[in-house]
Formats: structure tokens, C-alpha cells, sequence
């Protein structure tokens, strides 16, 4: 079976690309936080970067802002690139055709369907044993009276 892709939706790509490029960029945007904490120790020493404010008031404004302005710039400039790109894409597939897929439907199986067992086969429990049998009292020990609880006194 073939399939051909005239075209792709601009609102879907506006969808998809900004959330992955928002992730990703905070992500990347972490990384390049931690490596420019880690050479901040170096840098102030090279001739002209100790006197850079970022790195006077401390790294950890940087660890803040870099992941946050990673994934924001990116995810704007990165969804404008591919929706030029679909733009693109559009006009080549409307002059030229669009790419083509062959592809084939795989048969799946139903899935498996479990049925209630008969009821014989589920057997009620047999009953419990009977209590063993009460013998008599021995002779230090008096019977319970009527209104008390097995014989202890009440409170």
C-alpha cells in the first residue's frame, strides 16, 4: 500500500517542534549551566573576563537564567526555522510530488478473550472441622454465672 505526503499541517508543527525544543533547550540549557560553573574559576583569572559582572555576583544567576533562556530562545527560533522549512516542503511537494511511503498492514491478532470458569469447577470450601469437645470443669475452677462475661468478674 502507498501513501504520498502532499503536505503538512503548520499548527501541528508549531505544536510539536515548540514543546520538544522547549524541553531540549532546557536541557541543553542545563548542561551549558553546569560546564560554565565548572570553567567560571578559570575564566575570572584570563585577562578581561574578572571583571564581567556575571561572574562577580556569583554562578548561581547563571544556573537560573542560562536553562530558562536556552529553551525559550531556542524553542521560538527552532519553530520558525521548521515552519519554514514545511512552508518549503509544501511548495516542492504541490509542483513536484510529495514523498512517497510503501507500506504494509501487518495482521494482528484479536486479542485474547478469557471466559468464566463452570461453576463446577469451583467446588464451595469444605466445611471447618467441628469444635473438639468441651470436657468437665476442673474442680478449682467455678462455672460461669448468668449475666457475667465466660466467667471473668466484671469491673
Amino acid at each position: 500500500m502507498k501513501f504520498e505526503l502532499r503536505s503538512i499541517g503548520y499548527w501541528a508543527i508549531i505544536k510539536i517542534s515548540f514543546t520538544l525544543n522547549l524541553v531540549m533547550g532546557f536541557l541543553i540549557g542545563i548542561f551549558y549551566a553546569f560546564f560554565l560553573m565548572l570553567m567560571a574559576p578559570f575564566m575570572t583569572e584570563l585577562q578581561g573576563f574578572g571583571d564581567m559582572p556575571m561572574f562577580e555576583d556569583g554562578i548561581g544567576f547563571l544556573l537560573i537564567l542560562i536553562p530558562i533562556a536556552f529553551s525559550l530562545l531556542g524553542a521560538v527560533f527552532n519553530t520558525i526555522l521548521l515552519l519554514i522549512a514545511a512552508f518549503i516542503y509544501n511548495v516542492v511537494a504541490r509542483l513536484v510530488g510529495g514523498l512517497e511511503f510503501e507500506l504494509r498492514q501487518c495482521d494482528v491478532p484479536p486479542p485474547q478473550t478469557y471466559q468464566a470458569a463452570p461453576a463446577h469447577q469451583y467446588a464451595a470450601p469444605p466445611p471447618p472441622p467441628p469444635p473438639p469437645p468441651v470436657g468437665p470443669l476442673p474442680p478449682d475452677v467455678q462455672p460461669p454465672e448468668e449475666g457475667t462475661d465466660s466467667g471473668r468478674p466484671q469491673v
